[in-house]
């Protein structure tokens, strides 16, 4: 089997978007940072008040005079601590705004809607390998073995990018799962580490295959034919096989990502129909773009 993946997300990145990952990175860390001052700041905060308390209804308070108004003049300190992370915390957030004419943003939400048909088609897979069927041998007419899992398209985000709306998600089985929103395709690994595509260098291809289906056949695919588990080169049943049966072929949607940088996935959608209508949209999308970004 040859292996459909994408490269190693350190290098994934858009050579022009290289600025604004690093500028990002770096917020991140800072807020990183913020966020485990912040706690600290709290944590004490919260252990002064509550000593505070104790002291002050305690039966011998006033063994504890000279500790309670050191409480008492370190706790607005404390909170200031507080309040200026807070604020500092907010600041180290970069929010990203993504600007385009009114013909590219009319062509996003098209896509947008399509995307929506599209996470609905009743089955999705991610091709994770492929190989060369040898047909004489195996006794079929498909040219192609491939190695699928299911997957879920769906609307979801990422804390990397601050946006109103909600990014297109495609999972991703043997890598890292890919995020579309305006202009960018936002691939995020576990580890925090990321890659920022420019959307118009996302190559993104759409093909009508003929899947010999030996499993359950998805609600909404179309059947085109049917062929035997066993076959001669004519197509017909071979008969040397007692227990040889027929399957059903169904048109699928493969869509397939690329981009210069090493982005390589391939998924095989069951609404062949969705499929298409999608990969459409997205190039409207795209030369849209790039008619707002021309000189």
């Amino acid at each position: 089997m040859n292996e459909i993946a994408s490269a190693s997300v350190e290098v994934l990145t858009s050579s022009s978007l290289i600025p604004l990952r690093d500028l990002i990175a770096k917020a991140r860390e800072q807020q990183s940072q913020v966020k485990s001052d912040l706690k600290e700041a709290r944590d004490e905060e919260a252990k002064q008040q509550g000593e505070l308390n104790r002291r002050e209804t305690s039966l011998f308070r006033w063994f504890y005079k000279k500790r309670i108004a050191e409480l008492k003049a370190a706790l607005p300190v404390t909170r200031a601590e507080v309040e200026r992370l807070a604020n500092w915390e907010d600041n180290t957030k970069i929010a990203v705004t993504f600007e385009a004419g009114d013909a590219a943003q009319r062509a996003y939400s098209s896509m947008v809607r399509a995307f929506d048909s599209l996470k609905l088609s009743s089955k999705k897979w991610d091709v994770t390998a492929d190989r060369s069927t040898n047909q004489f041998v195996e006794r079929s007419l498909a040219n192609r073995t491939v190695d699928r899992h299911p997957v879920i398209f769906e609307f979801s985000s990422t804390d990397l990018i601050q946006f109103s709306g909600r990014a297109m998600r495609f999972e991703n089985i043997n890598g890292d799962d890919i995020l579309i929103y305006p202009g960018v395709a936002v691939i995020p690994r576990a580890d925090g580490v990321f890659a920022l595509i420019d959307i118009r260098e996302l190559k993104i291809g759409i093909e009508g295959v003929r899947f010999h289906e030996t499993e359950v056949v998805p609600s909404d695919a179309e059947v085109v034919g049917h062929t035997w588990a066993k076959t001669n080169k004519d197509g017909s049943p071979d008969r040397r096989f007692k227990e040889n049966y027929q399957i059903p072929i169904c048109l699928y949607g493969q869509i397939a990502l690329r981009s210069q940088t090493g982005v390589t996935e391939e998924y095989l959608v069951s609404n062949a129909q969705s499929a298409h209508a999608f990969v459409e949209a997205t190039k409207v999308y795209q030369k849209a773009l790039d008619e707002t970004t021309a000189p």
